[in-house]
């Protein structure tokens, strides 16, 4: 047969003075807790919106660059395709210049445009092939 020893038991009971501070400084802890937990989340948020504002901001300087760097492009296209007709007509215009210099070009413009001719030369006007 086994006999059963018995054991004296190092647990001793609290006296109702300490259990009642150990219990207010739990209640103190846990609220402690919870302030800094709130106090924690109110500063994500915090940090969360000042990051979203801050990245608004980029944003609209971002499309409002990208409107700006469009309206430039339309700007240059079209400066572009005016410099390349003022460039057509100012060589038009030197072609014709140099042609002024011609004495043979100035009769023909003469004869064609203004109808003149040389003194004892008959004109003949043929009707159109058409």
């Amino acid at each position: 047969m086994v006999e059963t020893e018995h054991r004296q038991s190092n647990i001793r009971p609290l006296n109702a003075r300490i259990a009642k501070q150990i219990a207010a400084s739990d209640a103190r802890r846990e609220a402690s807790r919870r302030h800094y937990a709130r106090a924690h989340h109110l500063r994500e948020r915090r940090i969360v919106l000042v990051g979203l504002a801050v990245a608004a901001v980029f944003m609209v300087q971002l499309v409002m660059g990208q409107v700006r760097l469009h309206a430039a492009n339309q700007t240059l296209t079209k400066s572009e395709l005016a410099l390349q007709a003022v460039q057509k007509q100012n060589k038009s215009l030197k072609k014709t210049a140099n042609q002024l210099n011609d004495p043979t070009y100035l009769q023909q413009i003469l004869r064609d445009k203004y109808g003149y001719s040389r003194k004892d030369e008959t004109i003949y006007n043929l009707p159109d092939k058409s």
